[in-house]
């Protein structure tokens, strides 16, 4: 049976300067993406696909150098856009994860929707292009998106969003639009 291996990036250095999709990773998350790249789950798989963004890049580099494969990017995998997060106030930001996940339109951000559709048209096409297993290595809510269309729910609820570990894997039956292991931490 055909795998596609999710993988959320590992552990981000938040700066309050920066936009999020510059974020990097710590040291703990640049050490927890060594550890990720020996996990038996990347065994076979024949290409290792991930967001341009630095700590998804940084997160993806060792599967690819582990599974002697080449780091393939991907500029729809990125994260759903947003201008800023409230790096220093995780309740206000988790509020606002939570009405975007619902529907609601943020002020800076992208539309759920657009970002759906990106990731879901993004994967399926990288699925007709690869014919093998593969990685893919991106964020937590575009992430939440497309297991939320994969499993055919509208809207993802924000605990599922919660329970994505950093770094987090998941591996899916992409034929049989299943879950085969849910999240779980590295």
């Amino acid at each position: 049976m055909r795998r596609l291996v999710l993988v959320r990036q590992a552990q981000v250095r938040l700066d309050s300067r920066l936009p999020p999709q510059r974020w990097e990773l710590t040291d703990v998350g640049r050490a927890e993406a060594e550890a990720l790249a020996r996990l038996a789950v990347f065994h076979g798989v024949e290409a290792v696909v991930t967001s341009p963004e630095p700590k998804a890049r940084a997160t993806a580099e060792p599967i690819a150098r582990v599974s002697g494969l080449e780091l393939c990017v991907e500029q729809d995998l990125r994260e759903a856009e947003r201008s800023a997060a409230p790096v220093d106030d995780r309740a206000t930001f988790v509020a606002r994860v939570d009405a975007w996940l619902g529907g609601s339109q943020a002020s800076g951000w992208e539309e759920r929707d657009h970002a759906a559709n990106r990731i879901v048209t993004c994967i399926e096409r990288l699925l007709a292009e690869v014919a093998g297993d593969l990685a893919l290595v991106s964020h937590g809510t575009v992430l939440s998106l497309y297991l939320a269309w994969l499993r055919r729910h509208e809207r993802v609820e924000l605990a599922e969003w919660e329970a994505i570990p950093l770094p987090g894997v998941a591996v899916i039956d992409p034929s049989g639009r299943r879950i085969l292991e849910p999240w779980r931490r590295t």
